[in-house]
């Protein structure tokens, strides 16, 4: 290797005596571009041009100087793309000059090259939804770096690369949405009286419906994956159910259950529990939409503990009720966590059920609609979008808040492997 040096160096020599013709061919290009009468580009401009393109032309010869002919000429195809696609195409030449300067720059960088490829299609062919694109499709591209740097497949890396930007095409509205209105559009909608209580009925209602199916959906979840007997897979398939039932249908179903003029809402309107159209209204119907995911999350939870710990823990004693408190619930705890976000979730968003059968008070989800109805978009955007900010906030935490909690038998078990 060291014998080789020398000849490696004098190889690289012609190559940089090139590389000097080059940049006074382009600088006497420049030059005469910059002296013709009448020329749309002023001498200035194209000293400016010039100096960028020489550092350019100084990042292609340290390319080829440690890559190959293919770096090379991909190196050349990409500034022709941005020639073509931002100077001639959208005549933007201090574009092209800032384009033409990161790229270089980035171009030996192979994730760094990435994010400036998703810039450039954000914000130069993806306008006006520069930012909607960019930031979706930058944390995609690095999810994939990772799982392609850690050397798995390259089918699972093209899985996850078509998927990720499936999903942020998805996500792209919502995005959207959350840069609409300024801070204080926000600020200002959220000082109406109207608001805020629709916002906190939404929170408050939802909270109680999700305790209130974790109350029974958790040791029912319990009791199905460690029982067997005949018609259990009916009794899923009846879980699945509210899933598989339109809402307007769950609102009709609930009136004529409980709604005025049923026997069983005559009775609770004599005893003075009348749940149409008041709050209860709105949490049962939060219940009934809700409860399928937070019982089949559970349930899968459930299914990762292994059962010998639990039959250890009777042989030493335990009681079953002492059993499922504490080894299965714990060890269950993040997934039923998983539970009661995505039920808590559901029950928040709930719209159609609640508007034919609880209407009053209203949700932040039914004040939307009512001002949409009203006012138009201008005046029901802001209030979705502070509704949209409250959801991720307590997303978020929740999120990080399950992290707290003990983990399953089977991530303890691989991270002890590793």
């Amino acid at each position: 290797m060291i014998g080789h040096s020398p000849n490696t160096k004098g190889s690289l020599f012609p190559s940089f005596v090139k590389s000097l013709v080059a940049a006074a061919l382009l600088g006497c290009m420049h030059l005469l571009i910059g002296l013709l009468p009448g020329s749309p580009l002023a001498l200035s401009t194209n000293i400016v041009l010039f100096a960028s393109n020489l550092y350019v032309l100084y990042c292609a010869w340290l390319v080829l100087r440690d890559g190959s002919n293919i770096s090379i000429g991909l190196f050349a195809l990409g500034y022709m793309l941005l020639f073509l696609l931002v100077l001639v195409l959208l005549e933007r030449q201090s574009l092209f000059i800032l384009l033409i300067i990161l790229y270089a720059s980035v171009f030996r960088v192979p994730v760094l090259l990435g994010i400036f490829v998703i810039f450039v299609l954000s914000y130069v062919v993806f306008q006006p939804y520069a930012f909607e694109t960019f930031a979706p499709l930058t944390l995609a591209f690095w999810a994939v770096w990772k799982v392609h740097k850690s050397g798995a497949a390259w089918f699972k890396v093209a899985c996850l690369a078509v998927g990720l930007v499936a999903l942020a095409l998805v996500l792209l509205p919502l995005v959207h949405l959350l840069i609409q209105d300024s801070p204080k559009t926000l600020e200002f909608v959220f000082s109406r009286s109207d608001v805020r209580q629709a916002i906190w009925v939404s929170l408050a209602s939802s909270a109680i419906a999700t305790l209130i199916i974790a109350v029974w959906g958790i040791p029912l979840a319990y009791a199905l994956v460690r029982s067997e007997f005949r018609g259990k897979g009916l009794i899923e398939s009846l879980i699945d159910l509210p899933i598989l039932v339109p809402q307007s249908v769950v609102g009709i179903a609930l009136l004529v259950m409980l709604g005025p003029g049923s026997p069983l809402g005559e009775t609770l309107d004599d005893l003075g529990l009348t749940v149409a159209g008041r709050f209860a209204g709105i949490i049962i119907a939060q219940v009934f939409v809700a409860c399928p995911f937070l019982i089949k999350t559970a349930m899968t939870a459930f299914e990762g503990v292994p059962g010998h710990l639990e039959d250890v823990s009777r042989t030493l004693g335990a009681s079953s009720a002492k059993t499922f408190w504490r080894v299965s619930l714990p060890l269950a705890s993040r997934g039923i966590v998983t539970g009661m976000i995505l039920a808590w979730a559901r029950a928040i968003s709930e719209f159609g059920a609640i508007i034919l059968f609880a209407g009053h008070p209203l949700t932040a989800p039914v004040l939307v609609h009512n001002e949409f109805q009203k006012a138009g978009i201008a005046e029901s955007r802001p209030i979705a979008v502070l509704l949209l900010i409250i959801c991720l906030w307590i997303f978020v935490v929740f999120h990080f808040g399950k992290t707290l909690l003990p983990s399953g038998f089977g991530k303890s078990r691989k991270r002890r492997q590793r």
